[in-house]
């Protein structure tokens, strides 16, 4: 039945890559509990700056998408997010043509 059609809007597709990375986050500070040492500074270092960084860009890529501002997503933030990892998230998984963020660093 869809074997013919093509995919325009791959914004769903998105939307579970967003919740897959919320739910690896859960999963590392669960195991960073259970471990000591060595093992646990390693999870922590990838759960916060690998995974955190990419569920930000995953999030506002999402958001832009959805035609929500920079501002309506993050009404405070202490440092930018990874402009290039966002724009081409929204290239992937926004409409045909979509280029990304208008206002994007």
């Amino acid at each position: 039945m869809y074997r013919d059609q093509k995919l325009h809007d791959r914004r769903e597709m998105l939307r579970v890559k967003v919740k897959s990375l919320s739910q690896e986050a859960r999963i590392i500070r669960k195991e960073e509990q259970r471990t000591h040492g060595r093992l646990r500074e390693e999870l922590h270092k990838h759960r916060v700056i690998d995974v955190r960084c990419e569920a930000r860009a995953a999030n506002l890529a999402y958001g832009f998408i959805r035609s929500r501002t920079h501002e309506q997503m993050e009404g405070s933030r202490k440092t930018e997010p990874d402009w290039e990892k966002v724009r081409r998230l929204c290239k992937k998984y926004g409409p045909a043509g979509y280029n990304g963020p208008p206002d994007a660093g």
